[in-house]
Formats: structure tokens, C-alpha cells, sequence
């Protein structure tokens, strides 16, 4: 029998419209009761209305829910959790390390599906199942989580993921912080620059429809068939650039997003209107730091065509800064029929 605690609520970069409440679902009421953190695995919902009105996911041609939504959700929950629950002291920061999606059925994503029937007002409802494990535990606290992902749109399980979280020490975290900023300072010879003031790549090319919210620029493409784009970090949309003036993952995990869908359109024709991410293998491999720019390399695939013959591209993306990786990553673009 499973039980469900008091949900939890999530903040939302936005007003009430779409916000998400974090239900705990224990196997066994021991730990909970005792307020003892879990040293096993835990089970959680994330519930909300997919939003109409959001300046971000809700702004470009609008055939599907923006996937966006559940990557930053679970982003966002991550170290919520670790300290809720798992024990892990408070001054410890969570990072990502790895980020998997896969979009199992298309159709509950597009926006005009219809499947709403019966909940409020017809809005969708987004529901995301989270299995929290702790890993490498040390004095019963772990220092890393494995987060396993099953995602429902009105109640047809549309999405499957996973998320690797460690956990840092204040003095390492610094450590690992200044370490990457001198990394990039001192190798001066290593230096990798725009020329000029990068101009921003057209909205309708990468899914969007506000210039702000265009976070790659104009991309350049080489002998070999690769795309290059800067990533933007100045007049972009504050819920994409964050507050405390460093690259957070939903900057990060757009400009990703946007250069594989200009790659899909310049290379093999696919309509940014109607394409979507089916899935999508992201590995953080270093901090980055606003102030220097950050290209982003893309190696467009063939043209092939999903089980239902949609037309896909598989895109790999490398995010580098004075030449040293940020993330990697392996997506594939698909469009609607």
C-alpha cells in the first residue's frame, strides 16, 4: 500500500497559472514518522497543469507542449529532495551531472491532442513519477542521487528519463568553482572568440517566437557539414538567464535545444514549427562561466524516419568554453507528421 504525505509546492517563474506540487509517496510511513532521513529509495509525484501563458514554453508555434517544462521541473526539484529527505546538509549544493528524456508518445505532447477531457478547465495535466536513489552513501548521507523519470500527460505515459545529482561540500564546491575559473584564465593561448558581436539566429528557425527567448546566435557552418552557434548570455529572458549571474541548466539545456533544431532545419529541411525533441542525452562535464563565451558545435546526422515514419535527425552537440568541453550531448529531432 503506498502513502502519500502533504504535497509540497514548487515555484513556478510565473504567476499561479501552472504550478506544480511535489507529492512524497513512501513505501513505509518508519522514516517520515521518525523524520529520519531515508537511506533507501523514495517515490515521488510532480503534478501541475501544463501551462498556457508561460513567456518561455508557451512562446513559439505552439503544435507541441514544450518538453522543456518537465527537464526544468526536475532540475529544479533535485537537491529539494536530497535535503528533504535524504539528509544531505543544507550547505551542500547539488549538481547535475547527466540528463536522459525520451518522448515514448508524440501525440500526448502536441497541444491540440484533445486528451484534457475531464480536468479542470481542459487544461492539460502534467504528471512526472520520480524514483529518488541514494548512491554512495557515506555516515548515512549519500553524496549522489539517481533519479528515474515516468512522465504522464493526462494520465498516457508520454516520457521517460533520468537524472544523475552529486552532491558538493561548501569548500570543495568553491574549490571546484576557482579551479574553473583559473582552467580558463591561464591558458590564454586556448582562447576561442566570436569575431565581432554574435547576431541572434531567427526565432521562427529555432521553435520560438521572441527575440529574448532566442538564446544561440546566427550559426556557422564548416567543409564538413558541422554547425557552430555562440551562446547568447546578454538581452536574453530573465527566466532563461536565471538571477544570480551564472549559466543555469535551462540556458544551458535551450541553447542545446535550439542549435539541434537549426542544425535539423539547415540541413536536412525539417520545419522547426512542428518539431520536437524525442529524445535527448545531456552530459555536464565542466562549469562555465558567463563572462567568456561558450560555443556550441553541432553534428547533424542523416535523415531517417522514426517507427511511425516521422522524419528524424539525430544531432550530437558539444558546449565548449576556451576549447574545454561543458556538456556533450546526443539529441534527435523529430518532426510531426
Amino acid at each position: 500500500m503506498t502513502v502519500h504525505s502533504e504535497t509540497t509546492p514548487v515555484r513556478q517563474p510565473q504567476d499561479e497559472e501552472g504550478a506544480r506540487h511535489l507529492i512524497h509517496c513512501p513505501s513505509s510511513w518508519e522514516h517520515y514518522l521518525l523524520d529520519a532521513p531515508s537511506l533507501g529509495e523514495e517515490h515521488f509525484v510532480l503534478v501541475g497543469d501544463l501551462p498556457v501563458r508561460h513567456p518561455l514554453f508557451n512562446d513559439g508555434p505552439g503544435h507541441f507542449h514544450d518538453a522543456q517544462l518537465a527537464t526544468e521541473a526536475v532540475t529544479e526539484i533535485g537537491a529539494f529532495v536530497g535535503h528533504r529527505y535524504f539528509g544531505v546538509p543544507e550547505d551542500r549544493t547539488g549538481l547535475f551531472h547527466r540528463f536522459t528524456l525520451q518522448l515514448t508518445e508524440l501525440s500526448a505532447w502536441r497541444a491540440d491532442s484533445g486528451a484534457s477531457g475531464g480536468f479542470r478547465d481542459g487544461v492539460p495535466r502534467i504528471a512526472t513519477e520520480i524514483t529518488a536513489i541514494p548512491t554512495n552513501i557515506m555516515n548515512e548521507v549519500p553524496r549522489c542521487l539517481e533519479l528515474r523519470l515516468e512522465i504522464r500527460i493526462d494520465d498516457i505515459l508520454c516520457g521517460r528519463g533520468s537524472a544523475g545529482l552529486i552532491f558538493l561540500m561548501p569548500k570543495l564546491y568553491r574549490k571546484h568553482l576557482a579551479t574553473s575559473r583559473r582552467v580558463l584564465r591561464e591558458a590564454p593561448e586556448l582562447a576561442d572568440l566570436p569575431e565581432g558581436r554574435p547576431r541572434p539566429a531567427r526565432p521562427i528557425e529555432v521553435g520560438r517566437s521572441r527575440p529574448e527567448n532566442v538564446v544561440v546566435s546566427e550559426p556557422a557552418a564548416d567543409a564538413r557539414g558541422r554547425l557552430s552557434t555562440w551562446l547568447l548570455t546578454e538581452g536574453v529572458s530573465p527566466v532563461v538567464a536565471g538571477l544570480q549571474g551564472e549559466l543555469t541548466g535551462l540556458h544551458l539545456l535551450e541553447a542545446l535545444r535550439q542549435t539541434a533544431v537549426l542544425a535539423a532545419g539547415r540541413t536536412a529541411g525539417l520545419d522547426p514549427a512542428r518539431c520536437t525533441l524525442a529524445a535527448s542525452e545531456v552530459d555536464f562535464r565542466a562549469q562555465a562561466a558567463l563572462d567568456l563565451p561558450l560555443r556550441c558545435l553541432a553534428v547533424p546526422g542523416p535523415r531517417t524516419h522514426d517507427g511511425h515514419g516521422r522524419p528524424a535527425v539525430p544531432v550530437t552537440l558539444t558546449v565548449t568554453q576556451h576549447r574545454r568541453a561543458v556538456a556533450e550531448a546526443r539529441l534527435t529531432v523529430v518532426q510531426d507528421l
